[in-house]
């Protein structure tokens, strides 16, 4: 393809389709089809390859929704954005509609922060934020939605200190509109799964609206998967090595978020005994012996037998009645320790009953129905967890 001098020395944008049309603002640039969020509160004020909106995840079904458009961008308080979105030779430009607005959470697994959603409308309007941040910017072309929600990164789970109940929030650094950090230092991780989230939520919803649920549209607000890959609302983390850890997020418009964990020092032998652990799932029943677990009820909540002072056991006889999965959990909430499949080494004539439900959260999924004696042991020196498994 031959370009002219003047499309050489402009920039030339990238967009999602190889359809081409030209920006009427500027003459001899040459703009692709797409989503660009623009205007005087963000790093951009025209069309920005960097500032492109990309198809996301359906947080429904975890697989790609052509229609559901996101992008990570800090955002001034002063001056608010557009969206634009450029088709052949025909540009729209979209500002909030009647009904846009402040949202509280909706929803338990909605951010906690306030954030903002509602229709879109033909309009030079801009959105606006209340302060300064970086923000979550989703628009869903097929409904006519949009949401706004602030972005304050922290990290959960059973590695973490406040378990999968509580986040440990890290620290922001100061705006800038083209990157900005966060970090945690003397992070105490435990050996276990965790996640990337932000503003202490799972998700947001787009549409729920429709009477079948698999049609619903929500959007991931949470990174897994893995430190130096991370995918929106991917699979649990796994920390493998308890110990102190430095923690950093770092984004960059047009390139997204890059994390590092770095373990800075070791920690003493946890002392288990205290520790109630028992099963929590739905493969076994309640203590009514009528009706199924539905993650609802620990079976078998107990303190450990201690052997050797840092050698820790728990022991389950347990009737499997449904082919279901099951994790260890102390206490009777999530805020504490929770052991999955990924987080223990498998031992015993029974061990082949026992798979990886193959699940972001890596629970034990059971094979096999039946009555079963399940030992979780863990080495308070070497952090190793092993599960021995027999059928009985």
């Amino acid at each position: 393809m031959l370009l002219s001098a003047m499309v050489l020395i402009a920039m030339v944008f990238t967009l999602n389709s190889c359809k081409k049309s030209s920006d009427t603002t500027t003459p001899g640039v040459i703009v692709l089809d797409g989503y660009y969020v623009m205007g005087a509160g963000t790093a951009y004020t025209t069309y920005n390859e960097k500032a492109m909106m990309k198809a996301t995840n359906n947080e429904v079904t975890q697989t790609l929704l052509p229609s559901l458009k996101e992008l990570y961008i800090p955002i001034k308080a002063t001056g608010g954005f557009n969206i634009a979105k450029v088709d052949g030779s025909v540009v729209k430009v979209f500002g909030p509609g009647a009904g846009f607005g402040t949202v509280t959470q909706l929803t338990v697994d909605n951010p906690k922060f306030p954030f903002q959603r509602g229709p879109a409308a033909i309009s030079t309007t801009p959105f606006t934020v209340p302060k300064d941040g970086m923000y979550h910017v989703v628009f869903d072309d097929s409904l006519n939605v949009v949401a706004v929600m602030p972005v304050h990164w922290g990290l959960i789970g059973a590695a973490t200190p406040g378990g999968w109940t509580n986040d440990t929030m890290m620290t922001e650094s100061a705006f800038n509109s083209t990157t900005m950090s966060w970090s945690l230092t003397g992070l105490l991780m435990q050996k276990g799964d965790w996640k990337y989230r932000y503003s202490k939520g799972w998700k947001v919803e787009i549409d729920t609206t429709n009477a079948d649920k698999t049609k619903w549209v929500k959007v991931n607000t949470n990174f897994g998967t893995a430190v130096d890959g991370l995918v929106p609302g991917g699979g649990n983390i796994t920390n493998s090595v308890a110990g102190l850890y430095t923690a950093t997020m770092s984004y960059t418009l047009g390139s997204g978020y890059t994390a590092t964990l770095v373990k800075t020092g070791d920690v003493p032998p946890i002392n288990y005994s205290t520790y109630q652990m028992g099963i929590i799932g739905n493969c076994y029943l309640k203590s009514d012996g009528i009706t199924q677990a539905a993650w609802d009820e620990n079976f078998g909540t107990q303190l450990p037998v201690v052997t050797g002072v840092t050698n820790y056991d728990w022991t389950y006889t347990i009737d499997i009645n449904l082919a279901g999965q099951f994790k260890f959990r102390q206490g009777t909430d999530w805020s504490g320790k929770s052991i999955g499949f990924a987080n223990v080494t498998l031992a015993g004539p029974g061990a082949a009953n026992l798979t990886d439900s193959g699940n972001p959260d890596h629970n034990f999924a059971v094979t096999n129905t039946g009555n079963y004696t399940i030992v979780l042991h863990i080495d308070a020196v070497t952090e190793i967890y092993t599960v021995t498994v027999t059928k009985n």
